[in-house]
């Protein structure tokens, strides 16, 4: 009688080991936890107009001014204003002229005279908020802004993932060098389609394990496509 035997595994499978597993799982959580604080702690870039608009709706009720003079308005400066959004913290740095006659505008984005006297008269008849704050140490990028850990927690996990897509099993749907450029250039990105789609969590394994993509093309397109992703504003 003939006794069917599974077939044996390939280097292609070795994601499925306990340890590969356990790895994943850790650097998804730091994923995860990385999103979370992001979230919680961080503040996503918008514009004057965009304030303008939810302190006439009544959406915004408090407003900071981040490093700026608190008794006179002269000469033409850059302040930071922030506020809370539906959802998220947000922030706008907007270009203050005191030299100029109050009530117009300096361009799409900028403040003539005293920017509080312009946002509570915004706000008119409801009451606004204003306070001073001192300028607090967070990093940017690509348009937030968040305390420099969550910025090093991101920096770090970020390259763990690019570490791991090189030296760790052979990946599915490209190369361990293919996945290494689209992690290092996709950033965020290009770190989940390697978790998705390069066998770490062992979603939708293809048929053809031969049939990957090289790592000059992965280069090619991580500069063409992906070079923004990675890099700051």
């Amino acid at each position: 009688m003939a006794v069917e035997t599974a077939p044996a595994p390939t280097a292609y499978d070795e994601w499925r080991d306990r340890r590969w597993r356990l790895t994943v799982l850790v650097f998804v959580g730091l994923w995860l936890a990385t999103a979370v604080a992001l979230g919680l702690t961080g503040e996503k870039r918008s514009d004057l107009n965009q304030l303008s608009a939810s302190i006439s709706d009544g959406s915004v009720t408090q407003v900071e001014i981040v490093s700026a003079p608190r008794d006179s308005w002269r000469g033409r400066t850059t302040v930071m204003l922030r506020w809370r959004g539906s959802w998220l913290d947000r922030f706008a740095e907007v270009q203050v002229d005191g030299r100029r006659t109050p009530g117009t505008f300096d361009g799409g984005n900028g403040i003539v005279g005293d920017p509080v006297k312009y946002l509570q008269a915004g706000a008119f008849p409801q009451e606004l908020d204003i306070t001073y704050v001192d300028h607090p140490s967070h990093q940017e990028w690509r348009g937030w802004r968040a305390p420099h850990w969550v910025g090093w927690l991101g920096v770090a996990t970020w390259f763990g993932t690019v570490l791991l897509a090189g030296n760790g099993p052979e990946p599915w749907r490209a190369t361990k060098w293919a996945w290494t450029w689209l992690t290092l250039w996709g950033g965020p990105l290009g770190c989940l389609a390697c978790f998705l789609l390069g066998g770490p969590l062992g979603l939708g394994r293809p048929r053809d394990l031969g049939r990957r993509l090289t790592g000059g093309w992965a280069f090619l397109i991580g500069v063409v496509f992906l070079g923004g992703s990675s890099s700051g504003t």
